[in-house]
């Protein structure tokens, strides 16, 4: 393998030598996609690196079945759904074969076309591809309803592999984000998980209430025990500190000192994108002034940049996501992790007065409780209200 021009990187595709543990993690997901065993759901707050892990599975299983990743973000309808879930699934058909490069082609160039030249189209191309344009098309014209277009969709992948006894894993990242869509779409993936042979799914969320509502309830959810659920929290501190050394190393000749690696897991812990993040900086530092040793001062350094860059997100987020209790209760969890009572004892009210936006925030992964005590997950963020 090359030598790779950066130590670390944040965003895109993070692959090796950039994806850092989750070796369980992986095989994990991997056996249940390529067995065909289990469907799953990665369950993590934002930035904690549920896409990379997601990307690594497909980037494996791919090697052995057909894999389509579908990020949900930005998906606010039945038909955007159905168009960006029917590319994807070609899209990996054609990296798998040949053929279904000109299916590919052909389904982009179906939907270009107005209501008469799809109609002319779809009776020369024949094949799954016809059957899926026919839906779209009676949907433009107002012949079925949004739920048939979604069904045929989520039909799609098993049709179009039946003939090359195929398997599929279909992975959807922020799978929240499909909530807008209506609860008849968590139905109609309920119905295909329990009828499709060849299909499996990997699914991701960030907010632990609508994945509760979901997977979860027994009795209630659409898809209760329909999936495996994997938590993933941060990557263990050990790991982060052989992973800068090493690639410090490996790309600079660059040696970092053992208070200066507790600096950087003090200030940003196991949370991948921010330790990639901060790497970014502290290589930066070494490029530009030719270092041959990172210190506890130049992990200090960086790590303030790191707060001025992220200033204006984190602000945005303090003004407009949390009421003026939530704002109180994070503000205080900025010193330390607190226990409810403590929480409670320092904003001057019972426990009981708390404990509905405590267990709020929870859900929505803003906080992490753990032995009786809450904490701000992102420990970022926590650095930055301390400031504040």
């Amino acid at each position: 393998m090359a030598k790779a021009s950066s130590a670390f990187k944040v965003g895109g595709f993070i692959e090796a030598p950039y994806f850092v543990d989750r070796v369980d993690e992986l095989q994990h997901l991997h056996h249940d996609a390529r067995t065909l065993s289990q469907s799953n759901v990665v369950i993590a707050p934002r930035r904690f690196g549920k896409t990379s892990l997601l990307r690594a599975v497909e980037s494996r299983a791919s090697e052995e079945m057909l894999v389509s990743y579908i990020n949900c973000l930005g998906i606010v309808d039945p038909v955007g759904f159905h168009d960006r879930f029917v590319e994807e699934v070609l899209r990996s058909f054609a990296a798998r074969h040949g053929k279904g490069k000109r299916l590919l082609v052909t389904w982009r160039d179906l939907l270009k076309k107005p209501v008469l030249g799809m109609r002319d189209a779809l009776s020369e191309i024949g094949g799954s591809v016809e059957g899926m344009g026919a839906i779209r098309l009676k949907f433009r014209t107002r012949e079925v309803d949004a739920q048939a277009l979604l069904e045929s969709a989520l039909a799609f992948p098993e049709k179009l592999v039946a003939e090359q006894d195929e398997r599929v894993l279909i992975i959807l990242d922020e799978f929240q984000a499909l909530v807008p869509l209506g609860e008849h779409i968590f139905s109609l993936l309920k119905e295909k998980m329990e009828s499709q042979k060849k299909v499996v799914y990997l699914f991701s969320g960030s907010s632990f209430r609508m994945l509760h509502e979901v997977f979860g309830r027994e009795g209630k959810s659409p898809l209760y025990q329909m999936v495996g659920r994997l938590f993933l929290g941060e990557i263990p501190y050990p790991f982060v500190h052989r992973f800068y050394r090493e690639r410090l190393q490996d790309v600079h000749a660059c040696e970092i000192t053992g208070p200066a690696l507790s600096q950087v897991t003090e200030h940003v812990g196991g949370i991948p994108y921010y330790f990639q993040k901060l790497g970014v900086s502290l290589e930066r530092e070494i490029t530009l002034r030719n270092k041959k040793k990172i210190n506890s001062h130049d992990v200090e350094k960086a790590f303030t940049l790191l707060l001025e860059e992220l200033s204006g997100d984190f602000q945005e987020r303090w003004e407009t996501r949390f009421t003026g209790q939530q704002r109180a209760i994070l503000k205080t969890l900025s010193r330390e992790p607190m226990s409810v009572t403590e929480i409670a004892h320092s904003l001057d009210v019972s426990p009981a007065n708390i404990s509905y936006n405590l267990s709020r925030q929870t859900e929505a992964m803003i906080l992490t409780k753990e032995d009786r005590r809450y904490r701000i997950t992102d420990r970022v963020f926590a650095a930055w209200l301390e400031e504040l």
